[in-house]
């Protein structure tokens, strides 16, 4: 694994798998406020078909590095029973709930809480 990528539990949401990534910056572990921004895989790109390979070989983890920002790799699994979701994708398309564009999804309201538990991290590693 290269420094600072870790595993991480999702937080109980919609197609959620039990693992995900976060990517921590050498310096945002060192005292740096650091911006957090969420990388989504695309459909048959996820941790239950292609391990970590997404989050390694995009590049984000380099300009991370680089530039003192957070990354977070929600990660969604594939599922066969209600509502499908044949190729673990993101619901894009509403297969989740009519909600699925907006803050009020299930997808998004998860992504949110992990969002606010990094910044929760991140300011208790500045305090």
């Amino acid at each position: 694994k290269l420094p600072g990528l870790t595993e991480t539990s999702s937080i109980g949401a919609s197609g959620f798998d039990k693992e995900g990534y976060v990517y921590y910056p050498t310096n945002c572990t060192q005292g740096k406020k650091c911006p957090i921004h969420v990388a989504l895989h695309g459909c048959l790109q996820g941790k239950w078909r292609i391990g970590d390979v997404f989050a390694k070989k995009t590049g984000y983890l380099e300009v991370a590095e680089l530039n003192n920002v957070i990354i977070l790799f929600p990660q969604i699994i594939a599922t066969q029973t209600d509502p499908s979701n044949k190729d673990g994708c993101w619901d894009w398309w509403g297969y989740g709930s009519p909600n699925y564009a907006n803050k009020l999804g299930a997808q998004m309201a998860g992504v949110k809480k992990m969002i606010d538990c990094l910044r929760a991290i991140n300011a208790a590693l500045n305090a």
